[in-house]
């Protein structure tokens, strides 16, 4: 594998370019996503692989998906600081009896130019342990301290899972097994090859709207 950081930045794999959408500062980014491509082509027999977030709060597994800009990342950043264990913001994996992520650092990305930026990401700013950036752009990656990780797997059966998406304020409404069941087939990237069943039960499963995501994280914990 070649990494090459000069005026045309690229990744390539024997010889075949991989990689090559963005400049020089993007590179880590790219890697990141053939990691993830190759890792996903291996383990595609025997795991079931979805777009979604992963975190762990008193011994249940909470699971956010829906579509880029939901705020699967913001989320799982304020339930971080709330001492919440990380499992993924990105990836999450199961056999069909067994939950885990694939966890990196919390990525954002920047607002447009001209966007006001939400309060929760400024204060990334004020973060002891993120990386120094320009005053005027927000913190793209929000590295996870080591304690904060969760390193072992989940029971299927402890799944919380959350729909999610932006609105102009913050509810939470039941969903039955059978719609959860049809949300997890979407966040699949492939069609699973093992039972899902586990996943979903009466309860377990919900459609989150949210205006901050402090609100939200609020109502979980107190529902």
């Amino acid at each position: 594998m070649e990494v090459i950081s000069d005026a045309s930045p690229r990744i390539l794999v024997d010889g075949e370019v991989v990689w090559s959408d963005g400049v020089a500062e993007d590179l880590v980014a790219g890697f990141e996503h053939l990691l993830y491509r190759v890792a996903i082509s291996r383990h595609k027999r025997r795991f079931a692989v979805f777009h979604a977030a992963a975190l762990v709060s008193d011994g249940a597994t909470f699971v956010f998906s829906g579509p880029s800009g939901a705020g699967k990342s913001s989320l799982a950043l304020t339930a971080v600081r709330r001492g919440w264990k990380y499992f993924s913001d990105e990836f999450v994996v199961t056999d069909g009896h067994r939950v885990w992520g694939w966890p990196r650092a919390i990525r954002f990305d920047p607002p447009a130019s001209g966007a006001q930026c939400p309060d929760y990401l400024l204060s990334l700013d004020d973060d002891d342990d993120a990386p120094e950036t320009p005053s005027d752009t927000v913190t793209p990656y929000y590295p996870v301290a080591e304690e904060g990780l969760q390193r072992v797997a989940c029971d299927a059966r402890e799944v919380r899972f959350l729909r999610i998406e932006r609105a102009t304020r913050t509810t939470l409404a039941p969903l039955s097994p059978t719609t959860g069941l049809k949300h997890w087939t979407e966040a699949s990237f492939y069609e699973p090859t093992m039972s899902l069943g586990a996943l979903v039960g009466r309860g377990r499963t919900w459609r989150a709207s949210w205006r901050h995501p402090e609100e939200l994280i609020d109502l979980i914990e107190t529902t």
